[in-house]
């Protein structure tokens, strides 16, 4: 698809006989795809009959409590035959009501198809086109054209304070079938295969037969050059065309979508997409066959910018299904499984390109330069923006299938070992759980909730419970998925990591590593199921954005080398609680820790301590009461190992400097001048902090006599500023907090204010002119 929504092929208001696209090109056999579009609006509509409905000039009307209005009309003989057949529609419709848009085709007075429902779709919309575009409709190549439509319109949903009104409808009819089929176009295809012998950079897995587009694409609008980008492929996206899936003529099909995609718009088809080219790279039939999309200079070798993905099309190969493939219940377009000939030419087409540009199928990344965030190196359409159905539910659920089996084609093994959200060694609390909509997720699904500051608020918890084949260190990384939840994600999620040496709580942000494996470090960790990693809800960053509760992955690794790494307080930084917690992690493999040693002192050359301690065995935390605050102090920790044939090695940290400041800032309003603009006033303050210093000041103002403040100021470090009263008439009072480095802050809750624009002190205008000096 596109860009936004279900993938559609539709075709506004195009009365044009385009240029030549015909196989073999010569002057003399030319044959031009034909587009004619049949407009109905106002009074038009009175060409039909229909229940509780009005026709007026501008449009018609249906309305009725019981549900039961609806519109046919007459028989609609077009001014060509076609193959193909797009609707387009104008209309108001309240919020709570929907329109059901029908359409059938036939020829002459032969059997109806069956009844198309129309939904709209905005994938080929743009956000100032006021149409609706819905899929294209391919006629059976047993009839090979159709020349009658006729369309029925009813009540999805109802509002009865406003009834909905359809203004225009249009169709474009389309008659591509002047042209080669598919099968003439692959026999000649493999003609010249043979006489070229060209084959692509390397020596890796080969390119499947495609069908170039100097076989299919034959106009003289085919070959071109302005305006082509190329960018190396690190993403592979699945499209569907959701078309018809009655049709066999292919080839056709293929023919119609590059022109509605290539012409621009005009007065006789306001909607055309003015691509310049079909924006595909590559379309696949339900037959197999593979045919060249958007025009490359050289397919063997570049990788050409497409449009088919928005943002993700720089970077990108994008492959597209022709058909639908929604599931088979889907509302109105129920869709097919990808027939298997179909599947296996596109694993096919995978694996070459996966092979030739080193794409990891397993993996995500953020390699795509106009996309924020990460994605899954192969994806479908919806995984790329979250607001579409394409490939449809019944390619997408593929897509697991899919890495597999490339990945066997080109040899890739996947190293991690995986716990998946919905397996057996995850739990979850018994809680309100979100889903990620439209199979969004690794590996098509995901978890997730919304964060909170609150613990009284907090009820969503989960432990990921690996079954770790051996002792050994390991990486730990989370998938955090892009899914589509109309909010942005937590930048604190808590992790608790449970692991051979002990328990790790690590903070990470969801938001940084959206749509990719967010690390969590490396662990030694023990052969069983008595590792973990636990994550809830409940943060100190934010309220009300994403956390989720995805796939984890690890990767056993090479021990690191003997180590001792400080966790906290970090380096430079201030406690706010006098009784301090240090944590450091000791790293070994296969020697054992003699003794353990920690000091504090007021000096970085540790020469006066203030605390020392000392154990005969590993120690990794430890607690200190400092009782007052604490100006700059530093803490070391060392551990003594032994080592093979007795011989005893010292891990020794760099001294980490801290200060311990529990005392909160001070602050207060000094002045309050009023300017020579009467509703203005110059405001200024002060504060101190005799430790961290100042971060910040929030100021709030209220009308005198009255209980709630507002806001005026948050987090400021100027120390004054113009306050512009919002009702000139009233008396306002301020009120002042400061907030220090290591976070201490005023409390806000003291109910007067030391000054007002009461005691406003006027500054005369004179005062407020500069002063000019020769």
């Amino acid at each position: 698809m596109m860009t936004k929504s279900l993938k559609t092929i539709s075709f506004l208001m195009l009365v044009a006989l385009l240029v030549a696209i015909s196989w073999p090109k010569t002057e003399s056999t030319a044959a031009a795809p034909i587009m004619q579009s049949v407009t109905w609006q106002g009074d038009d509509f009175e060409q039909g009959a229909g229940l509780d409905t009005a026709v007026s000039p501008t449009g018609l009307t249906l309305a009725n409590e019981a549900m039961t209005a609806v519109y046919t009309s007459n028989p609609i003989q077009t001014p060509i035959n076609f193959n193909a057949l797009v609707t387009s529609w104008e209309a108001t419709v309240p919020a709570e009501t929907s329109l059901e848009i029908q359409v059938r085709t036939r020829k002459g007075v032969g059997d109806w198809s069956e009844w198309f429902h129309l939904d709209s779709h905005l994938d080929l919309v743009e956000d100032h086109d006021h149409e609706n575009l819905s899929d294209m409709i391919t006629v059976p190549e047993v009839d090979e054209t159709h020349d009658t439509i006729q369309f029925s319109v009813g009540l999805g949903r109802f509002d009865t304070a406003v009834a909905p009104e359809l203004h225009s409808i249009s169709f474009t009819i389309i008659d591509t079938t002047a042209g080669p089929t598919a099968e003439e176009l692959l026999a000649r295809q493999q003609e010249l295969d043979a006489a070229n012998g060209d084959k692509p950079s390397g020596t890796g897995y080969p390119r499947p037969t495609v069908i170039s587009r100097e076989v299919w694409c034959t106009s003289e609008d085919c070959d071109y050059t302005d305006g082509l980008a190329y960018d190396d492929a690190s993403h592979m996206i699945v499209h569907h065309t959701v078309s018809s899936n009655s049709s066999s003529n292919w080839a056709a099909t293929v023919r119609a979508i590059w022109a509605f995609h290539t012409y621009p718009a005009s007065d006789s088809c306001t909607s055309c997409r003015g691509w310049g080219d079909i924006g595909y790279n590559y379309l696949i039939d339900q037959t197999g066959v593979i045919y060249e999309g958007h025009l490359n200079e050289d397919y063997l070798n570049q990788d050409v910018v497409g449009t088919h993905a928005s943002g993700a099309n720089t970077g990108s190969m994008g492959v597209s299904l022709i058909g639908t493939f929604t599931s088979v219940d889907y509302p109105g377009l129920p869709g097919i499984a990808p027939p298997e000939a179909m599947k296996d030419s596109l694993i096919e087409l995978l694996s070459w390109k996966a092979d030739q540009r080193d794409i990891n199928v397993f993996d995500a990344s953020d390699d795509l330069p106009f996309v924020t965030g990460g994605r899954p190196n192969l994806m479908g359409h919806r995984d790329a923006f979250g607001t579409t159905e394409c490939p449809g539910d019944q390619a997408h659920v593929l897509l697991p299938s899919l890495r597999e089996e490339v990945a066997a084609n080109i040899g890739l093994v996947d190293p991690y070992l995986y716990v998946h959200e919905d397996g057996a060694d995850f739990t979850k609390s018994a809680a309100n759980w979100y889903e990620g909509s439209n199979e969004c997720g690794h590996n098509g699904h995901s978890y997730y909730t919304f964060s909170t500051t609150d613990p009284a608020e907090s009820s969503n918890t989960a432990v990921w419970r690996p079954n770790i084949p051996e002792d050994g260190y390991y990486t730990i990384e989370m998938y955090v998925p892009y899914c589509n939840t109309g909010t942005g994600e937590t930048e604190g999620a808590n992790y608790e990591i449970t692991h051979a040496g002990g328990v790790t709580q690590l903070t990470a942000s969801h938001q940084e590593y959206l749509g990719l494996w967010l690390p969590l470090g490396t662990y030694a960790l023990t052969a069983g199921t008595n590792n973990s990693v636990y994550l809830d809800d409940l943060v100190t960053t934010d309220d009300g954005l994403g956390v989720w509760f995805d796939g984890m992955r690890i990767l056993e690794v090479e021990p690191p080398p003997d180590a001792l790494a400080p966790i906290a307080p970090t380096e430079g930084s201030w406690v706010t609680n006098p009784q301090v917690d240090f944590t450091w992690e000791i790293f070994t493999t296969t020697n054992q820790v003699l003794t353990t040693t920690f000091t504090v002192s007021t000096d970085i050359s540790q020469t006066n301590k203030l605390v020392t301690e000392t154990w005969n065995t590993a120690v990794l935390t430890y607690t200190v009461d400092f009782v007052t605050d604490q100006p700059e102090l530093y803490w070391q920790a060392t551990a003594v190992l032994t080592t093979t044939g007795g011989v005893t090695d010292t891990l020794t940290m760099q001294p980490f400097q801290f200060g311990v400041d529990a005392t909160v800032p001070t602050s207060t309003i000094t002045a309050v001048y009023q300017m020579p603009i009467t509703d203005t006033f110059l405001i200024n303050w002060s504060g101190s902090d005799a430790l961290s210093g100042i971060a910040g000041y929030d100021l709030e103002y209220r009308v005198k006599g009255e209980l709630d403040w507002t806001g005026w100021l948050t987090g400021t470090t100027a120390v004054g500023g113009t306050f512009t009263a919002p009702d000139p008439l009233q008396t306002y009072e301020f009120r002042i907090r400061a907030t220090d480095v290591s976070g201490n802050s005023q409390s806000l809750d003291t109910p007067a204010a030391a000054l007002g624009t009461e005691q406003a002190i006027p500054l005369p205008h004179a005062i407020m002119l500069p002063m000019i000096t020769k």
